[in-house]
Order: C-alpha cells, then structure tokens, then sequence
C-alpha cells in the first residue's frame, strides 16, 4: 500500500495543483448550471389583463387609470394578473370608456381572452406554454421541484457509480450527458417533454458537484484542504452569474439552454486531462496506476520521486474485499456501525437545511423590489466573497463551531428581514444578502465536514446519500415561495430562518475533524473526536 499523504508531501503542492484547481474549478463552474437555469426558463413574469377600453397599441405594465379597472393585492400592492372589473355599458366619457365612471369596483371578472400586458417581456415556458395566472403558478414551481428531484435521485447513483467505477469517469460522464439532455430539452414541444427532459437533465447533472470536490479534496492534504477547497468553490457562483447575464440579454428560454449547455460538451476532453483519484485507485489494488500518477506531479513539480518500499507497493489493503465496493456492502455496515449511521442521519438534517434556505433564498431573489437579474447576480456574487471567508472562518474557528455560526446568522437576518418595512428596500436587500453569504459559507463547510468525517471506502457514497437527503430541502426551496399566495409575504423567510436556527443546534453534536487525516477505515472514522483519534492521528500543519 503507497502512503500517499506521505509522498504528496514530499512532492509539494506545486504547477500540477494549481492546474488541476483550474480544470476541476471550471467543470464546478458548469455544475450550477443545471440547478438555476429553471429560475429563468420557468419564471413568473409580472403582468396583468389587457384592458380594451383603456390599453392602446404600446401599453405600460401599470398606467395611472390601472387601479379603476382591476384588483390590487393586499401585500405585494401588484395588479392581479387576469383579474379585471366589470365595463359598463353606456355614455362616452370624454370620448372614451376608460374613467373610473366606466367600471364597476364590485364585479371581477377573468380576462384570458384579452390577452396581457408585461412589465418586461421574455419567452418563457409559461409565456410559450399557456401557463399564465396565478392558478398556474405552482406548474412553475413545479420545475423547480422536479429538478431538485433529479438531483435528489441522481446523487446517490453518482455516488455508487463513483465508488463503484472511478470518480473522473463519473465526472465527465455526468457533465457531458446533462449538456445533451438540456440541449435536447431546449426543442420540447409540449409541458410535459420539458418535465421529462428537465428531470433526466437535473438526474445526471446532480453527480458534477459532489464527486468533482470528492476527486479535488483527495488530491490534497489535510492543511490544504480548506485554501483549496475555498479557491474551487469560487468558481461556483460564477457559473450561476453567467447564466443570469445570459438570460438578461437572451430572453427566450430556448436559446437559453442551448447557450449555457454546449459548453458542457467540451468535458469530454477531461478523459485526457484529468486523472483518476489516487486514493480511489489504491483502494481498489491499482497500485502501478497510482505510482504513476504521483510520478506525473513529480514531474509537473519539478521534484525528484521519492525511494518507494516495494512491498508496500503491492500490499493490498486488508479491508477492501471485492464485496465491499457493493452499495450493498457499505448499506451494511453502515447499519452494523451505530456511530456512523447516527452521524449519516444528523448530517442529513443538517443537509436538508442549509439546501433549503440557500436555494430557498436563491430563488426569492427575483421576488425582491429592483432589477431580478441584478438581484439575482448580487445574490450570486456574496458567494464569492463567502469563499474567501470560509476559508478565514474555518482557519480559525472549529468545523462545527463555524457551520453553527454561519447557521445562526443567516437565521437570525432572516428573521430580521421580515421587520423592515417594504420602503427600506437597501436594508431589506442588505439583509438579504448577509443572510446568503452566511447560508453559502455554511455550505462550503458542510462539503467539508462531510467529506472528513466518513471513512475512504464509503466516502463519495455517504456523501452522495446526505446530500441526496438535502435534497428534500432543495425540492422544498420552490414550493416555500407559494407560501405568500397562502400565508403572505412574511411566511418564507419565516420558515428559511427557524430552519437555520435548528440546524444550527443539531451542528453541535456532530464530531470535529479539523486538520485530522482522512480516516480510511470504519474504526478511524468511529473515534474522530475522541481521545485516541486525537492523540494518534491529528496531523499538525507543517
């Protein structure tokens, strides 16, 4: 068995790291394509009823004379969208019917025929679709749920398949295969292919993340992981920021897809560029594989290659048996280990959480007062500061100190949101936007939590199946905003801050891991956070 950290250490981190943080940060930048495009091609537009009497050929979205011929509602003070009240019939005014003589206030009527009148038009799914009015809006939403329902099936089959066959060929068979799919979605013709196609998409896209940042964190060691880690996730929002500048200036939702998805195509060349996990291989006896792997980064390093012990080099590892690359065998002793299981099920809340309130809070950006695409973007773009913190706050902070933290902040300013007036709309935004910064810290440092507290074996299949679990948060993120059609517009953020509240509690009970060695076996990973994980196994910064 090669003892990689060892040899890692002696080759440095050197061109070989930093080119592998740029081709692993642009295939992360691609993952956050697939969970936001939705928020674009299925928006819920602002408009309302085309009134006859009154619109002329170049119509504004709210006139003067608008609130005499509809409904208003009560909390967001926005026209009804095809709601319209009752003409009357008789004498012009003016020349015209359009006065407030013209209506009758206590008679609504449904106004599909007229046709509408949009604040910012673009073609949507819902505009293409016949999706319109508000009964139609959780068809909308829908898309949403279904995404983060692919995701939700998606994570734990990327997962085994990443155990079970390599982490860089799930990556690039995963970020290759969604491009197709969303390109392909871009032609639907109905409702219906749309919702096939995004939940196939959102299935095989779901594995790009996860086992791209499993293949990077492996590749370094236990100081480095958090610098690393930091500088991959700001790559992320970026390709989040693209696709709203895209969708700024393309507004049609088919040409959308087809420009934010070819590129995906081209990570079929990461076949070639890119190379296996180390520790993947070795876990699975390839051991000529991985010493030619760590001959490679001497070589991009410019380091001589250190003196290997040959039979270590052929040493199998004792507790890898064929057997155990099965889900099935890693299911069981996760089940036989009630250490492991219990700290799978407290991570998944914790999981369920933080998805829940950071798309949650993603997706109520366009809902904010202002330009939705700037708003979105800003939304987008605390993350990048977020990651440059993340790696300050975990540096001098514990791993499960800094995630109860930043779950406390991101609650408590939610919570706060709800008490500024609507005529604070800099506050509002302001506190929108500290509370997304410090919900995205949080999910920079559960990836890493996650990652350090389950063995090797199990490692990409138990943090497949948390996330798969968060994504129940995710595919609840869409539906909390129809919360306000029932409940009004304080109920989201509502619920978005009490959930980080007790997340931030059950983040407490969670063992420590930071600066500790990967643990490569089920007993390592059982005593992190005990005595002896912390007197044999701590790895002290060089």
């Amino acid at each position: 068995m090669v003892d990689i950290d060892k040899v890692l250490i002696s080759l440095g981190m050197g061109r070989y790291q930093f080119i592998g943080c740029i081709l692993f940060g642009l295939m992360i930048m691609y993952s956050n394509v697939s969970p936001v495009t939705y928020v674009f091609t299925a928006s819920d537009l602002k408009y309302r009823c085309k009134i006859p009497e009154c619109d002329k050929e170049e119509s504004t979205y709210e006139p003067e004379w608008l609130r005499f011929t509809m409904p208003y509602k009560n909390d967001t003070n926005q026209p009804r969208k095809c709601q319209r009240y009752a003409a009357l019939s008789g004498p012009l005014v003016n020349g015209t019917r359009c006065s407030s003589d013209g209506f009758n206030v206590s008679v609504v009527e449904w106004c599909h025929e007229n046709g509408w009148v949009f604040e910012d038009f673009e073609e949507t799914i819902g505009t293409e679709f016949g999706l319109m009015c508000e009964d139609n809006k959780w068809k909308l939403s829908m898309v949403g749920t279904i995404n983060n329902f692919g995701q939700f099936i998606g994570i734990p089959m990327s997962g085994i398949i990443a155990d079970r066959y390599g982490r860089k060929f799930t990556m690039v068979f995963c970020a290759a295969t969604s491009a197709a799919l969303a390109i392909i979605q871009s032609f639907s013709t109905s409702y219906l292919m749309f919702m096939i196609l995004e939940l196939l998409s959102s299935t095989v896209s779901s594995g790009i993340y996860t086992v791209t940042f499993i293949l990077a964190m492996e590749l370094f060691l236990p100081h480095q992981r958090v610098l690393y880690y930091s500088i991959l996730e700001c790559f992320l929002p970026i390709g989040s920021i693209l696709v709203a500048y895209t969708a700024k200036y393309v507004r049609d939702w088919r040409l959308l897809l087809q420009l934010v998805n070819i590129p995906g195509l081209l990570f079929l060349s990461y076949f070639w560029l890119t190379e296996e996990s180390m520790r993947w291989l070795e876990s699975q006896g390839k051991h000529d594989k991985v010493i030619n792997t760590l001959k490679k980064i001497a070589a991009v390093n410019n380091k001589p290659f250190p003196n290997l012990n040959i039979n270590n080099q052929t040493q199998s590892m004792e507790c890898l048996e064929n057997k155990d690359a099965k889900f099935s065998g890693i299911l069981k002793d996760i089940i036989r280990s009630p250490t492991i299981f219990w700290r799978m099920i407290r991570c998944s809340y914790v999981w369920i959480a933080v998805t829940l309130v950071y798309y949650g809070l993603t997706i109520s950006s366009t809902d904010i007062a202002g330009d939705k695409y700037l708003n979105f973007s800003l939304v987008l773009f605390v993350e990048i500061p977020a990651c440059l913190l993340n790696w300050l706050i975990m540096e001098g902070m514990s791993r499960k100190m800094s995630l109860s933290c930043m779950f406390v902040l991101s609650g408590v300013t939610c919570v706060t949101y709800n008490l500024m007036s609507g005529e604070l709309y800099l506050i509002k935004l302001s506190l929108f936007l500290v509370s997304k910064l410090a919900i995205s810290i949080a999910f920079c440092i559960i990836y890493m939590l996650t990652a350090e507290i389950f063995p090797t074996r199990m490692r990409a299949t138990m943090m497949s199946m948390c996330s798969m679990l968060g994504r129940i948060g995710s595919m609840l993120a869409p539906q909390a905003t129809l919360l306000t059609e029932y409940f009004g517009v304080f109920a989201t953020m509502l619920v978005f801050g009490l959930t980080a509240l007790a997340a931030a509690a059950i983040t407490m009970t969670l063992p420590e891991s930071k600066n500790i060695k990967l643990p490569n076996t089920i007993n390592e990973a059982e005593e992190i956070g005990t005595d002896v994980k912390s007197k044999n196994d701590k790895i002290n910064s060089p």
